[in-house]
């Protein structure tokens, strides 16, 4: 038996759940074996059970997942990758493979408890499409993009894909590297606007290098095991981003953000600073400074200068991720829709 610490058995329960509705019954069954038998007789068990009480904000049992799962890819532990899927495995088969595992490779596992999971969904690209095209619309003009917890730059570039957007809809390059397949629903945004991007640039305290072979495992890893078209889409995002010439700064998100408001606007560019599930991660004081150099910025901001704070967040709503936007000249805060969090579907308000 488990002796998780209270609030850490919750998060891997949460967690579990949160597995099912999203699809990945085999994650899910993973959290709920560690939460049940998993012990403090190794140093991965032990740094797991007495992890404090920030386990859910620091995403523990997505850690923990993604530990096995690069133990898995790296090839050094057959025996439960011969469990893993496409195979289903029965859970008492499962968790004697699991055991087996930490045993041999503790140092391993512990270590890769280190860094909170960098997934990059690039399924999230489809609602920032979506509120990037609404924005040259409304706006007209090109936008220059800053993304925050930008991991390996992936969501940078979703003017790059190709995406079906349900009911024969379909918006960019049909040869393009990366096809995302994303159901739209409700007040769609016009696919005829043009769009034009000036720049890109990008921020993480730990960023994921496309062109590193374990920074791309890293970032693999943290795809659950039996999505398979996450996984392929995904190292589909990082050989195309390999190829680009921009970069992901490794910087504190809210040094980030002062530093390139500080910035003199350009005339007739839009400023769009974004995020997707990044908020959470995010100590209350780093949100608390960035926010209040969006305020000050956005003072500033003018008709010929306009500055946008747009994000795809959790915001406990029951049913997806929460879309909002802040434009300035106004500084009104605006929720444009809701989205799947892995981005299977938007729904436009």
């Amino acid at each position: 038996m488990s002796n998780m610490n209270p609030h850490v058995l919750e998060t891997f329960r949460f967690q579990a759940e949160a597995c099912r509705s999203l699809g990945s019954p085999f994650t899910a069954t993973l959290c709920d074996l560690l939460a049940e038998r998993l012990t403090d007789s190794s140093r991965f068990g032990a740094r797991i059970l007495n992890w404090p009480d920030s386990a859910r904000t620091d995403a523990i049992a997505l850690r923990a997942t993604g530990a096995l799962h690069a133990l898995v890819r790296s090839g050094n532990a057959r025996e439960l990758a011969s469990l893993y899927p496409p195979l289903e495995a029965k859970p008492d088969q499962l968790w004697d493979a699991v055991e087996t595992a930490i045993e041999k490779h503790d140092d391993f596992l512990h270590d890769f408890l280190d860094s909170p999971p960098q997934t990059n969904e690039v399924m999230r690209s489809s609602a920032l499409l979506g509120m990037a095209l609404r924005l040259a619309e409304r706006l007209e003009m090109p936008l220059a993009l800053y993304e925050i917890g930008a991991s390996a730059g992936l969501n940078l570039a979703f003017d790059t894909y190709h995406y079906a957007l349900g009911e024969d809809r379909e918006w960019g390059e049909s040869n393009a590297l990366v096809n995302i397949e994303s159901e739209w629903r409700g007040h769609i945004p016009s696919l005829e606007t043009e769009l034009e991007i000036a720049s890109r640039q990008g921020c993480d305290r730990n960023p994921l290098d496309p062109h590193a072979p374990e920074s791309v495992e890293r970032q693999l890893a943290y795809i659950w095991a039996d999505q398979h078209n996450r996984i392929g889409r995904v190292s589909a995002a990082l050989s195309a981003a390999a190829s680009r010439p921009y970069e992901v700064e490794r910087a504190d998100a809210a040094d980030w953000v002062a530093s390139k408001l500080a910035e003199t606007p350009q005339p007739g560019v839009a400023r769009v600073f974004f995020h997707t599930i990044v908020w959470q991660y995010l100590p209350k004081p780093v949100k608390d400074r960035i926010t209040e150099a969006f305020e000050l910025a956005g003072a500033n901001a003018t008709a010929e200068t306009p500055l946008v704070w747009m994000y795809m967040e959790a915001e406990e709503h029951p049913a997806g991720a929460v879309l909002k936007q802040t434009v300035w000249p106004g500084g009104e805060r605006e929720t444009v829709g809701l989205a799947d969090y892995h981005g299977r579907w938007v729904d436009w308000t």
